[in-house]
């Protein structure tokens, strides 16, 4: 072994960077390697319990149900007078199951109609549901009396069935023949894949109730899994699966484990305090740790190659048994071999010349010194753990063999990785001892006095020196030299370095050496350790304890091996549940079998023959999900959602009240029998350890005056009598001052000088004059002075006007503290602490100021020189920077709002050189049934009536049963334009990606940077030898113009492969086309393409619209069409659609620009049924919108898409929720649409507006100071005083239409 060994640890002691590296790297795959097994274990994957049972077999023996094996109920089946039965459980709930929605708790399954509908689900399970061969239940259900022999035909013999209700679940409990049962429950859990994803059988009946069979599949599978949330699934399937598990445990076995890892953390702790005995509190125990733990990742992927069952459950039990069996022993004996090596930091002298022996050397020598006993112990311990491994209990063999690999793992990396960091540490502590000791002979008392005096005079340990070395001991006590209160580690603290003579060495090796026999003569904690393992382990075989073995969780003896290596304990169906076990008693009852209470003869068993038994198997139950109707459900939420805001009212308790809560929580807590005697054992060790502090506190400040001059020390002073005894009463425990002066000036005296305050209303404040020395009392009575002169100067000047922005006390700061001078700031600036935005905290903002005044600070990069936290305070000096530069000097002490807005959302994304944000009216119109859907829609809008507007245009859609919408198309656009020699290599570029080949090279290509993106087509076109090619892309949820822009990018670098005379004139060549008008846009459709259409019965058009369907279709025609072809618009063939879609724009967030391509839309109006009724369609072929990206990140803009349900990606259907964005846009301005063409149509328009947009109120005055701007000549500049005047005097009088024949006349109001 020692000749196996020896070679790695020589290489590990010289090479030590390389083997701590090599064995990181060896223990990052080796992680790796167990966090894919762990990912495709069948433990962790995100089912619930039901589907991973096993079915359970028993037999009715002397009154009792009795488990047997599977292959004695296969045996038994088929002998006579043997009566083989299947049990089947079906279970209908409401309650949550895998990925299903919770249901309220006030539905319940006796509410209506779930109680007919179950009723009828149950009876049609029963008797009208085929298998796969066609037959029903009844046909190969079990039926007791025909299995007896009775004399009833088996024909009219019933089926043995059971129900078992709950409020909110239902048991159906079905009972087959000996090789039925899978005929009929394959039929049910048959699995149907729909667009891509299974889902199990699905029953409807008339009422709308829903019946799922659930498939056991909570989703996807954690080993298909690409991103990290299967991280998240897999710990939260972990405490599922450790909480059922913990339920049905015994008391004893928890109390066991418990124990196991209160010993466990115990071994820590004793780690610590030895490691710090050695003189490391950090360090040495951290790498001791980093040994085991690599021990344990590098054991973990050998067992599974061993093929070692290794089960989750036992190997989180006998995580204490294997931290203990480890253990930090042998560890720690090599540290204090080369902890107290005598050449450690003591030259020796050879031929003349002193050095310290090399490292490499020391850490060979130490390996020497304890290499037997070490390897001694390993061999013991690993002995006795492979006994354990040959035995035959389960779980335990499974913990002794891992247990042995780690053993053998850990004795490898003891000589070789903890070898090396030893060897490391020995370095960095020779480093430390050069440094003290050139530290001490700098010092006025160093080694020359020192050496005159015979000892050293040590300080005084503190209280907190005290404490820590009385509860975890001296640092360094173990080590050579250990002065007791020194404090100083690893060396003598006069001798270090010294050169030893040989004697002094010699004694040293000897004392070393007698110190190695002590050990070896008695190792009290290795036999210890030994002989708990031994006796852990008979323990286990004699089954006196059962911690570790599987009969806790798995009734089964045997493992089920994964594909992957691990191994998973699958439990069989509990058979004593009760919810079992009264369904077993009713079945024995049933089949005539009496249930321990009738003639003896009938319970006598011998052998294996016995009349009539009844063997059973229990099969794991199958779960139906129950869905009630949407109206059911819609009504109970709503009514569970108010009760909650009733809950979540704050309610006032009474006193009595809370003392009778806190009584009653305390009396169940102390109630408990294993609490309650942790509560007494922490409470006697806290009034212990109380009293020892307090003894000791005592002690420390038990000097009379201790605390007043351990306070003048630190500085306090004092203005007079009774100030003094203010102070006095503020002393703390500890001798400290609480002071609650308020001082704003910078703390750092080295840069500024104490400045006299200068009042803001005069002149600006001098240089101050540099103080020599002063005392604090100086700053104390200037300080003074001060505030008496602020006092009086506002008594008799009245205050400049604050910033709205600024807090109230900050003028006030500011005059109290002065603005230091630009050199000073610059010193500041330049010659402060580090980020520079510490420097910068030092500062005032009028300091701040005055240094982006003279250029210092750019105004743009305020947020990037004063941090992320200070980015309120970077807006409020851009804010005071613009306003100081600008003509009317305005800004600072405007209304436009600054505080209590995360400016975080916006820098970096949505704005630059920001001064604040303007807050727009925001109102909700609605709500609006689209789709089947009822939406408010929200607006952000200042323009008067449109939100009540479109209110009225909802009413009337929704009177009439809501907007149906269809999406015709989802793909944004992106243009680029592309230069070529000539128009024969356009022509050649354009043909070959119009070609299949091109297009599906481009397509790959473009696809290789988004995972959203998906290229849909591409449209070209040429003018001269310019070639423009139109992409078309999905974009997801979001609005998508950065994401197609990178992907057509990545295409044009494609494209110059095969065309490397072309040349990219711009990303965007206008064909695409974004934020401008086009015809392109109209006819091809850019974003999504929505068409929506609504009926409006002409009763509604009467008495909401206040008009009728003629005048309507008239107007439409006249206006949105006609009148649209005569401007020559392009896609404006509507009333005022931007209008809408502008405000709901503002509202969530979206790019307020594209509304010029967005509100392309064609408004159409048609009497239908007989001209009674309107039918009114909308068509919006642009609409640009996201829900991901922009302005959506913005809280407000977010809360708005929260309200409306489509905040963010959609999690399983992307672009699912920018579509619904869409369609709520499009049916929005049907509803705007149709309210002002009825306005229009009864004349109802400048009168709304007169009354709701004209408010004498909110006419805004004048500026002041008035805002200068260019002069209006008064002759050109004047308006014609009369339309009529105009007009020409010969015109015929016109034949009013139908639509404006009704219109009432016009009544002046003053």
């Amino acid at each position: 072994m020692r000749a196996v060994l020896r070679p790695f640890a020589l290489h590990a002691a010289y090479t030590p960077i390389e083997t701590i590296v090599f064995f990181s790297i060896i223990g990052t795959l080796a992680y790796f390697h167990i966090l894919s097994a762990i990912k495709h274990s069948a433990f962790l994957s995100p089912t619930y319990v039901a589907p991973t049972l096993r079915p359970a077999h028993a037999l009715y023996k002397h009154g009792e149900w009795v488990g047997v094996g599977g292959s004695r109920w296969f045996r038994a089946k088929n002998e006579e007078g043997k009566v083989g039965v299947e049990v089947q459980q079906v279970i209908v709930s409401l309650d949550k199951v895998a990925d299903k929605e919770a249901i309220p708790d006030s539905i319940t399954l006796a509410t209506s109609p779930l109680d007919a509908s179950t009723a009828n689900f149950t009876h049609h399970l029963t008797h009208s549901f085929l298998s796969a061969s066609g037959r029903r239940y009844t046909s190969l259900c079990h039926r007791p009396s025909a299995s007896l022999n009775l004399s009833r035909s088996s024909h009219h013999a019933p089926c043995f069935t059971q129900t078992q209700t709950t409020s909110r679940t239902l048991t159906q409990t079905l009972t087959f023949a000996p090789g039925s049962r899978d005929e009929f429950i394959h039929a049910l859990t048959k699995k149907f894949t729909v667009e891509g994803t299974e889902h199990g059988r699905v029953f409807f009946d008339e009422s709308g109730t829903r019946f799922e069979v659930d498939t056991g599949k909570a989703g996807e599978d954690i080993g298909q899994m690409k991103s990290a949330t299967w991280v998240a699934y897999a710990a939260r399937t972990l405490v599922v699966r450790f909480w059922d598990l913990a339920k049905k445990a015994n008391s004893l076995d928890i109390l066991l484990i418990l124990l196991g890892y209160l010993l466990m953390h115990t071994t820590f702790i004793l780690l610590f305090t030895r490691s710090r005995r050695l003189g490391s509190n950090f360090w040495l125990p951290l790498a001791i740790l980093s040994s085991a733990i690599l021990a344990l990742l590098v054991a973990l992927p050998i067992a599974m190659s061993l093929r070692i069952p290794i089960d989750p459950v036992a190997l989180t039990e006998a995580l204490p048994f294997l931290v203990c069996t480890v253990g930090f022993d042998k560890p720690l004996r090599l540290a204090r071999a080369v902890f107290t090596h005598p050449h450690l930091t003591t030259p020796i002298s050879t031929n003349g010349q002193s050095k310290l022996k090399p490292a490499p050397k020391i850490i060979t020598e130490s390996l020497t010194a304890v290499y037997p006993p070490i390897i001694r112990d390993y061999g013991l311990e690993i002995a006795v753990l492979v006994v354990g491994a040959n035995s035959k209990v389960g779980g335990l063999r499974e913990v002794c063999a891992l247990a042995a690999l780690i053993l053998g793992v850990d004795c490898l990396l003891l000589c070789t990785y903890l070898a090396a960091i030893l060897g490391v540490m020995i370095e960095v502590r020779r480093i430390k001892t050069v440094r003290a000791l050139t530290a001490r002979s700098r010092s006025p008392s160093g080694s020359s006095a020192s050496a005159k005096r015979p000892s050293v005079a040590l300080p005084t340990p503190t209280l907190r020196q005290r404490i820590s070395s009385a509860l975890l001991g001296e640092k360094g006590s173990g080590l050579p030299g250990y002065v007791a209160g020194a404090h100083v580690v690893g060396t003598p603290i006069t001798s270090a370095f010294k050169v030893t003579s040989s004697s002094s060495v010699g004694s040293a090796l000897e004392d070393t050496k007698e110190k190695e026999k002590e050990g070896k003569q008695e190792n009290p904690v290795a036999r210890l350790k030994l002989l708990l393992i031994a006796s852990f382990l008979t323990l286990h075989i004699l089954n006196l304890i059962t911690p570790l073995t599987p009969t806790r969780y798995s009734s089964a003896h045997s493992a089920v091996v994964s594909p992957h290596g691990g191994v998973v304990g699958a439990r069989r169906v509990d058979i004593t549940s009760p919810a079992i076990l009264s369904v077993l008693d009713s079945l024995a009852e049933a089949s005539g079998v009496d249930l321990g209470l009738g003639d003896e003869d009938e319970q006598e068993v011998v052998g294996d023959e016995l009349d009539d038994e009844l063997f059973v198997k229990v099969s794991p139950p199958i779960y139906i999900h129950v869905s009630p109707p949407a109206p059911v459900l819609a009504a109970a939420r709503a009514a569970a959602a108010q009760v909650q805001a009733q809950d979540a009212a704050p309610k006032r308790l009474t006193t009595s009240e809370m003392v009778e809560s806190f009584m009653t929580s305390w009396t169940r807590l102390v109630g408990d029998p294993i609490l309650s005697k942790w509560i007494v054992v922490f409470l006697a060790i806290s009034i212990s350890l109380n009293g020892y502090l307090l003894k000791g506190i005592a002690a420390g400040l038990g000097v009379p005056g201790a605390g007043r001059t351990s306070a003048m020390k630190g500085g306090v002073r004092f203005e007079g009598g009774h100030a003094a005894e203010e102070e006095k009463e503020k002393v703390s425990e500890k001798g400290g001052l609480v002071r609650d002066v308020k001082i704003h000036a910078a703390p750092a005296p080295r840069y500024s000088s104490p400045a006299p305050v200068v009042h803001r209303a005069k002149a600006p404040s001098p240089v101050p004059a540099v103080v020599p020395t002063f005392t604090l009392d100086d700053v104390d009575r200037k300080l003074k002075a001060s505030k008496l002169a602020l006092a009086k100067a506002k008594a008799s000047v009245p205050s400049p006007p604050s910033s709205s922005s600024d807090s109230n006390d900050s003028s006030e700061d500011r005059q109290l503290e002065g603005v230091r001078s630009l050199e000073e700031c610059i010193d500041v600036f330049e010659n402060g602490p580090r980020p520079l935005s510490a420097s910068l905290a030092l500062l005032n903002d009028e300091e701040v100021i005055l240094l982006a005044q003279n250029g210092k600070i750019a105004a743009y990069a305020l947020e990037k020189v004063l941090g992320p936290n200070e980015l309120e305070r970077a807006v409020r000096i851009r804010r005071a920077l613009i306003s100081r530069s600008s003509i009317t000097q305005s800004l600072e002490s405007s209304d436009i709002p600054l505080v209590n807005y995360d400016y975080s959302r916006v820098i970096g994304a949505c704005c630059e050189n920001v001064v604040g944000y303007i807050p727009l009216p925001f109102g909700i119109a609605g709500p609006l049934n689209v789709d089947g859907t009822l939406y408010p829609v929200p607006m952000a809008t200042a323009e008067g009536t449109l939100v009540a507007s479109t209110s009225r245009g909802c009413k009337a859609l929704n009177a009439g049963g809501g907007v149906t919408t269809v999406l015709t198309q989802d793909a944004m656009t992106r243009g680029p334009a592309i230069d070529f020699p000539s128009i024969v290599n356009a022509a050649e570029a354009k043909a070959w990606t119009d070609s299949e080949e091109g297009y599906a090279i481009m397509k790959e290509s473009f696809e290789s940077t988004s995972r959203f993106a998906k290229l849909q087509s591409l449209k070209t076109a040429m003018a001269g030898r310019t070639l423009f090619v139109r992409f078309a892309t999905a974009t997801g949820d979001a609005m998508g113009m950065n994401m197609i822009s990178k992907g057509t990018e990545k295409a044009l670098e494609t494209m110059q492969k095969y065309f490397p005379e072309m040349v990219v004139l711009a990303l965007s060549g206008n064909y695409c086309t974004d934020k401008k008008p086009s015809a392109i846009n109209w006819i091809e459709g850019r974003g999504k393409s929505v068409v929506a259409e609504a009926v409006i019965p002409g009763k509604i058009v009467k008495t909401v619209l206040k008009t009728t369907v003629e005048s309507l279709c008239n107007l439409n025609t006249k206006k949105n069409l006609v009148g649209s072809a005569m401007a020559g618009s392009i896609g404006g063939f509507n009333a005022h659609a931007s209008n809408i879609l502008t405000a709901i724009f503002l509202a969530t967030g979206q790019d307020p620009a594209q509304n010029v391509v967005s509100s392309n839309c064609m408004t159409l109006m048609e009497p239908i049924n007989g001209g009674e009724d309107l039918l009114m369609t909308v068509s919006m072929p642009s609409i640009e919108v996201g829900t991901v990206g922009g302005g959506t990140v913005l809280a407000p803009q977010q809360a708005v898409l929260e309200m409306l349900g489509i905040k963010g990606a959609h999690p399983t259907h992307p672009g699912q929720n920018a579509q619904a964005l869409a369609r709520l846009i499009a049916a929005a301005v049907m509803a705007g649409e149709l309210s002002l063409m009825s306005a229009l149509a009864a004349g109802h328009l400048i009168r709304a507006h007169m009354a709701h947009n004209r408010s004498q109120t909110n006419t805004p005055a004048a500026s002041l100071p008035t805002t200068p701007g260019p002069q209006t000549d008064p002759i050109a500049g004047q308006l014609a005083s009369s339309s009529a005047s105009r007009l020409p005097t010969s015109l015929a009088h016109l034949t009013p239409s139908s639509s404006t024949a009704s219109l009432p006349p016009y009544t002046e109001k003053s």
